[in-house]
């Protein structure tokens, strides 16, 4: 998964409005990530449940939510496992604004560490110094304020704490990954 455009976040976010969810896109996909990072073996209707209380509109249709968290699960699988190392928080691109990326960033942080502290970890693992530091920058980073001015060294910091939380990630599902999971991981 790679950074995409207001569009892309936009179609998800609508997606969860439409369910009733009240969690923003950024946010919803970092849930998501954060819970898959601790328990990959969970179900698309768990990963529904944890988006929390819904409110639909009388005689919505379900399906496509349960679509949506099925292909985000599956996104998010394949990109934790990828050889090449090819997972990214579902962010927006370069083309928004400087404080819409950096307020995006701040929530989907936010959101994984809060899927990460809600689900059990297989085997109890507990994170090692070098992921607990992590952890801590994470929480640092939810709670990040988007500079004022959009100048090129703003541009440049906010670019390092994307691949730090890239990065991060990867690491931190590595390391909590269990020995043996209770299903296999799809990567097709």
């Amino acid at each position: 998964m790679t950074a995409v455009g207001a569009s892309g976040l936009d179609e998800l976010g609508r997606i969860l409005h439409a369910a009733g969810v009240s969690c923003s896109a950024p946010a919803a996909h970092g849930l998501l990530s954060g819970c898959l990072v601790a328990d990959p073996s969970l179900s698309g209707a768990r990963l529904e449940q944890v988006l929390g209380e819904r409110h639909p509109p009388p005689g919505h249709d379900d399906a496509v939510l349960r679509r949506t968290v099925e292909a985000l699960r599956l996104q998010v699988l394949r990109a934790l496992n990828d050889t090449d190392l090819g997972f990214a928080p579902l962010l927006p691109d370069d083309s928004e604004d400087l404080e819409f990326r950096t307020r995006t960033l701040g929530q989907w942080v936010d959101g994984f560490l809060g899927g990460l502290g809600q689900t059990p970890r297989l085997g109890g693992l507990k994170p090692s110094p070098e992921a607990a530091e992590i952890l801590r920058d994470f929480a640092e980073i939810a709670r990040i304020e988007a500079e004022p001015e959009a100048n090129e060294d703003n541009e440049q910091a906010l670019a390092e704490l994307n691949e730090y939380v890239r990065v991060g990630v990867m690491l931190l599902a590595d390391e909590l990954a269990p020995a043996q999971p209770r299903s296999p991981i799809p990567l097709q």
